[in-house]
């Protein structure tokens, strides 16, 4: 059993107390665990954060030579190839990132095929466990985590066998379908593959998993799904935490190869540019003829399975034209990007969908199609994949410009003030007494600053081109990301370099590996969440102290994709988009107090929920032994839920139909996350719960319910929803069907309807070749 370790008590779980209490009981675990050089993790990591000596090569490097020899480092470490080793060898023994990457850019060349080994429960995957209920699976869970993680570990063992045997007999069994092209080649295809997705969250096992490279291989596919009454759906990065993919004994197809979607690091996510192996149909990216009424705008047609790595490539080479908004990450598919309806960032900005021009799909039929019409494009450009198998899109691109990026690290109270500056709202633990004087009495300093701020966030939120919020637990301070853009091209700089790119993929990388250690599971939540904050917070700029200056001007697709190597480091995810309304002075201003509530209700349930508990969960008798028999102590009682951060960007709204934004002018997407052990440890969906019923109970103006929604492709299945009627709740399928978006339905089903009469096909073969148990229930119940 694990030694008692120490958790501050909520007023004191601030970064300061709680590695204050890991210097001096971290070394509580090395008996344990002695692979993990504990001295190196308390003096390189630990110390320099509590002392506010903040230097990102030297924390990351304090990580990678604490965890050097641990298992689960190793593991990972073995799949790289021997270049990416060289460099990250001597990293670790004290050469900088920008010696180490001086004669070279900062490309993964290759690596051997690996399903990831953090454990995971979804649904359905795991045999001995997939026979337990929640209840008691959960139970188990907090009980005996230790044999639970062995038991997981050996199903993935077996997983990754049966991937590598598939990838040797890749025709045995399966249907022998041709790709398109001078060779007809056969397309590849796997036989009662398991699937899982990026975010651990869906499992299942389609009878058949083809990789086309043309669009003539996919229409052969929906063929034979049609001939066989099989269901098509798509996957990329599988980045989608909803249950959107194909289901058991149906057909998924993948929009990339197997071995880049199953790895981590995918050596795909950070590659040289140009690569032979990657010039397919589906991944042709080509420039339409110029628009001589409006030279600032371009169309460009796009092939689903190109990459946002790829695309940034694209236009950072041209230097022309890109896209005005995009997601973050760099390892998702174009395709993965538009069918949920994902969004960026800014005020100014509607979703990635709604720069949509043309769709060009496969359907029910397999016949080729295109839907260029703007009326109809308000549901094809977002049908998350129903109205057929999609090959290719047209977005409108903006001429390219470059952005000045100036991100800081402030102060909470200050980054995004309490709604009516109510300073009670800030807990005891992100209150500095020194700086501000008592919270009952705060000195006039704070209070001007304050309203400074207030100020400050109503302009960084309504004007910037691009703006974003992240807390990390537990932090006193607020990493805030907004930034303009200018046409003037005077000392752009490619951002991040390659030494930054290393140093991006490390911390991914990195966190990805302590997360699956034993010595990080046996952690108190709190320490989790301070360890991961640590390295998060030192590979943000400014990364040599809190209050340096950064500034740097770039390209904008590479500030739309600042971060490298996210999918590194698998996290749970849940996203809000809450209606921004206007102020009810009769002016054109919208009303930002909604987003300082949602943001502070966020914080006070983390610092609420930090206390002695019983799980609800788990049965008395079994919370009353759980400390005893668990490895973890009994201070890990003490939830932490969320363990990673708290996430805020402002955006516009949506003119497409399902969109969560549609009906909004303006829309704060607000999302928690944390990382897997926090669901094994029984904590996040209630908490995830709890948050929702927060953020959907708020009211406008005039004191009607806002109509929030999920994220498509984010966790909410399974939770449930307030309608708007007192307390009553319903199940999130039934909510998003019957209240949310029963109007867009309806006008959803009878667009496809439209398009489908025009190009020779019936919502009823739509239905039944490209639907799933999910949107059965959504748009078909």
């Amino acid at each position: 059993m694990a030694p008692d370790l120490a958790v501050p008590a909520p007023p004191n779980l601030v970064r300061t107390r709680i590695l204050e209490a890991m210097i001096d009981h971290i070394s509580d675990l090395q008996s344990q665990h002695p692979e993990v050089k504990v001295d190196v993790l308390k003096s390189n990591v630990l110390r320099p954060a509590a002392q506010k000596h903040l230097n990102q090569e030297v924390q990351l490097r304090g990580f990678l030579q604490a965890f050097f020899e641990a298992p689960a480092f190793q593991e990972r470490y073995k799949v790289l190839d021997p270049h990416t080793k060289e460099q990250v060898n001597r990293f670790k023994n004290d050469t900088s990132a920008h010696e180490v990457l001086r004669d070279s850019d900062f490309n993964i060349l290759g690596a051997k095929a690996n399903i990831s080994t953090v454990a995971s429960v979804p649904t359905g995957q795991r045999n001995v466990l997939s026979q337990l209920t929640d209840f008691f699976l959960r139970a188990f869970v907090k009980v005996a985590k230790p044999l639970v993680l062995f038991l997981m570990k050996r199903d993935q063992n077996r997983a990754v066998a049966r991937l590598q045997k598939a990838q040797h007999t890749v025709y045995a069994g399966g249907p022998k379908l041709f790709d398109g092209g001078p060779e007809a080649k056969p397309i590849i295809v796997y036989r009662r593959m398991p699937f899982q997705n990026w975010g651990l969250s869906v499992a299942n096992v389609p009878q058949y998993t083809f990789v086309p490279t043309t669009v003539i291989g996919i229409q052969n596919i929906v063929l034979y799904a049609k001939q066989n009454n099989l269901r098509v759906r798509c996957g990329g990065y599988r980045h989608s935490w909803s249950s959107s993919f194909s289901n058991d004994r149906e057909i998924l197809i993948s929009l990339l190869p197997i071995v880049h979607v199953t790895q981590i690091p995918d050596p795909m996510s950070i590659q040289p540019a140009n690569r032979a192996d990657r010039k397919t149909e589906l991944s042709d990216i080509t420039l339409l003829p110029p628009n001589s009424q409006n030279p600032k705008k371009r169309l460009c047609r796009i092939g689903v399975s190109v990459t946002n790595e790829e695309f940034r490539l694209w236009a950072v080479t041209n230097k022309e034209w890109t896209l005005p908004a995009d997601v973050i990450l760099v390892e998702v598919t174009i395709g993965g990007v538009n069918a949920p309806i994902c969004h960026g960032a800014g005020a100014r900005h509607k979703t990635i969908s709604d720069y949509v021009r043309a769709v060009e799909y496969v359907d029910a039929h397999g016949v080729c199609q295109k839907v260029d019409d703007p009326d109809l494009l308000r549901v094809a450009a977002g049908c998350f994949g129903l109205l057929g198998i999609v090959t290719h899109i047209t977005f409108e691109l903006d001429a390219m410009t470059y952005a000045i990026l100036k991100p800081q690290k402030k102060p909470a109270a200050f980054a995004i003030p309490p709604p009516d500056n109510d300073i009670r709202r800030i807990p005891d633990a992100l209150w500095d007494v020194k700086k501000y004087g008592e919270k009952d009495e705060p000195n006039a300093e704070f209070k001007q600053n304050l309203k400074l701020a207030k100020e400050d966030f109503d302009n960084r939120a309504a004007n910037d081109y691009y703006s974003e919020w992240f807390w990390f637990t537990y932090q006193k301070r607020v990493w805030v990301n907004t930034w303009n853009n200018t046409t003037d091209a005077t000392d752009v700089v490619d951002y991040p370099d390659a030494a930054e790119t290393f140093l991006q993929w490390l911390q991914g990388w990195l966190g990805g590996i302590i997360t699956d250690t034993y010595f990080f599971r046996e952690m108190p939540g709190a320490w989790q969440a301070q360890l991961l904050a640590t390295m998060g917070m030192a590979v943000l700029p400014p990364t040599n102290g809190e209050d340096e200056p950064f500034e740097v001007k770039t390209w904008l697709p590479n500030a739309l994709h600042f971060r490298r190597g996210v999918q590194n480091m698998r996290v749970r995810d849940m996203e809000l988009q809450i209606p921004i309304p206007r102020v009810t002075d009769g002016s054109d201003r919208h009303d930002f107090s909604v987003v300082q509530k949602a943001w502070w209700d966020c914080i006070d349930l983390v610092y609420s929920t930090a206390t002695e508990h019983e799980s609800p969960s788990v049965p008395s008798f079994l919370n009353k032994t759980a400390s005893h028999l668990s490895r973890r102590s009994p201070a890990s009682h003490k939830r932490t839920p969320m363990r990673l951060t708290l996430e805020l960007r402002i955006m516009g709204g949506s003119d497409i139909h399902m969109a969560a934004q549609f009906g909004n002018e303006l829309t704060a997407s607000i999302e928690i996350l944390t990382i897997p052990d926090s669901e094994y440890d029984g904590e996040w969906e209630s908490f995830m719960q709890s948050m929702c019923d927060k953020w959907m109970s708020y009211t406008d103006n005039h004191g009607a319910r806002l109509n929030v929604r999920p994220h498509w492709a984010k966790e909410w299945e399974g939770l449930e929803m307030l309608t708007g009627k007192g307390q009553e709740r319903l199940e999130a399928r039934q909510y998003l069907r019957s209240v949310s978006y029963k109007e867009k339905i309806s006008d959803f089903k009878k667009t496809m309807a439209r398009i489908g009469e025009t190009q020779g096909w019936d919502l009823d073969s739509a239905k039944a070749r490209f639907s799933n148990p999910l949107w059965d229930t959504i748009i078909y119940g």
